[in-house]
C-alpha cells in the first residue's frame, strides 16, 4: 500500500510538472507565432503597455529601458526572435507532452522516450560544462575573435540597425564600455566607418 502511494504521488507530480511545461511552451509557441504572423500588432501592444502612463509596469520602465525596447521591436529583431521562440516552444512542448501522456497512461514506451530525451539533455549539459571548463582559454580567444568579426562586419548606425547592432548597443550600454578590447575596435567596423 505504501509503495502504491509513493508511485501514485510520483506519477501525479510528473503529470503536474509536465502539464505546467505544456502550458508554458504553448504560450511561447503562441507568442512566437503571433510575432511571425503579425509583427506590427505585437510591437504596438508592447510599446503601449510599457510606455503608457496608465500602465501597471510604467513605474518599473526607465528612460533607458524605453529606448532599448523601441530598438528591439524593429522588424528584423522581432522576426529572429519569433523563430527562436517557435523552435524552443515546440521542443519543450514535444518533450513535456511525452512525459505527460506517458505518466497519465502509464505507457512504458512514452516514459522511456521521455527519459531518453531527459538523459540526452542532461548529458549535453554536463558535456557543455566540461568543455567550457577544459577549453576556457581557447573559448575566450575564439569568442573575442567572433565578437570582433561581428563588430567589423555588421555593426552599423542609422535607421537600418539589425539584431547584431542592437545587441552590441545593449551590451555596451549595460557594461558602460565600447567594443571588445576598447573603442579602437570600431576602426575595423566597415559599415560604422562608412556612415560616420
Amino acid at each position: 500500500m505504501a509503495a502504491d502511494c509513493g508511485a501514485t504521488f510520483a506519477r501525479w507530480l510528473l503529470c503536474l510538472a509536465n502539464f505546467i511545461f505544456i502550458c508554458v511552451s504553448t504560450g511561447v509557441l503562441i507568442v512566437g507565432t503571433w510575432l511571425a504572423a503579425d509583427k506590427a500588432s505585437f510591437v504596438n501592444l508592447t510599446l503601449n503597455v510599457t510606455t503608457s502612463k496608465d500602465s501597471p509596469v510604467s513605474p518599473f520602465v526607465g528612460e533607458n529601458a524605453e529606448k532599448i525596447l523601441k530598438e528591439f521591436v524593429e522588424p528584423a529583431v522581432i522576426e529572429q526572435a519569433a523563430y527562436i521562440l517557435i523552435a524552443a516552444g515546440a521542443f519543450i512542448l514535444i518533450i513535456s507532452f511525452l512525459g505527460y501522456c506517458g505518466a497519465i497512461k502509464e505507457s512504458r514506451v512514452l516514459l522511456t522516450a521521455y527519459g531518453i530525451f531527459l538523459i540526452i539533455i542532461f548529458a549535453l549539459q554536463i558535456t557543455l560544462i566540461l568543455l567550457c571548463t577544459l577549453y576556457k582559454s581557447q573559448a575566450d580567444h575564439h569568442s573575442k575573435g567572433f565578437l570582433k568579426s561581428t563588430l567589423s562586419k555588421y555593426y552599423t548606425t542609422g535607421d537600418n540597425k539589425d539584431a547584431v547592432t542592437l545587441s552590441w548597443d545593449l551590451i555596451m550600454a549595460q557594461m558602460s564600455c565600447c567594443g571588445v578590447d576598447g573603442y579602437e575596435d570600431f576602426r575595423t567596423a566597415r559599415l560604422f566607418v562608412e556612415k560616420s
